[in-house]
């Protein structure tokens, strides 16, 4: 987690899969406007594609972006996406006025799109 998010505050909770297996699920609250255009910053440019292409599929009606990343690129310091398997699941509440699921769409769209204007500046 620190390797996607940086020095944040983990909850932690326990629960019970499926077939009785423990299952540890961590979670952080990130507020800070710096530290989530960074984690779409650090991401590649294809998988920043990739969610802007699939936004109508990632955005539900409560306004969260749901991505999946590997957990073991993760470990290892890279943050990309993950098809299936081992994967960290993040979800992102979407600042959207009025909280429908097109302005989200739309927010994010913005976001990204400015967010890849900016790194090809630098």
């Amino acid at each position: 987690m620190a390797s996607v998010l940086g020095d944040v505050e983990l909850k932690v909770s326990r629960t019970e899969g499926h077939h009785g297996n423990p299952i540890e699920i961590l979670e952080a609250v990130v507020e800070d406007k710096d530290l989530i255009a960074d984690f779409f910053r650090r991401l590649d440019p294809h998988d920043l594609e990739a969610v802007a292409d699939s936004l109508a599929s990632r955005i539900d009606n409560g306004c969260n972006l749901f991505i999946r990343l590997d957990k073991q690129a993760a470990y290892l310091g890279e943050i990309k996406m993950a098809a299936a398997g081992d994967v960290i699941s993040v979800r992102i509440k979407v600042n959207a006025f009025p909280a429908r699921c097109e302005i989200a769409q739309t927010t994010v769209k913005e976001f990204l799109k400015d967010l890849q204007g900016r790194s090809e500046s630098h």
